[in-house]
């Protein structure tokens, strides 16, 4: 488990080892910290469902995610289900933790 906001995310993951639930619910990537167990979040995302294809590799921005990794092996995933959710429920609570988050990053948050 991996504290996001207020939320509590089953994760973090290693991308290339991950393997999605079937639910709705929002995804969070994230690339290590300088410090041991820390993660920086750099893209919030929601999705009817988490294990459809593309849901993360197919992302547009999947390329960015890489390149500020370094590699897959540095990029990290972590879910939180949210059944009986709408689309509009889970784009309120992406919105409001990619509002809260703070981003050690240069650069804007990928949201």
């Amino acid at each position: 488990m991996i504290t996001l906001g207020d939320r509590s995310f089953a994760g973090p993951f290693l991308a290339p080892l991950w393997s999605p639930p079937r639910a709705p619910g929002l995804y969070a990537v994230m690339i290590p910290g300088w410090r041991l167990l820390m993660f920086h979040p750099v893209h919030f995302g929601e999705a009817a469902d988490l294990s459809a294809d593309g849901v993360v590799k197919g992302h547009p921005a999947y390329p960015d995610w890489l390149a500020l990794a370094g590699t897959e092996w540095n990029l990290y995933l972590a879910t939180l289900e949210m059944y009986q959710s709408s689309e509009a429920e889970r784009q309120a609570l992406r919105r409001s933790l990619a509002g809260v988050m703070p981003s050690t990053l240069r650069g804007p948050l990928h949201a």
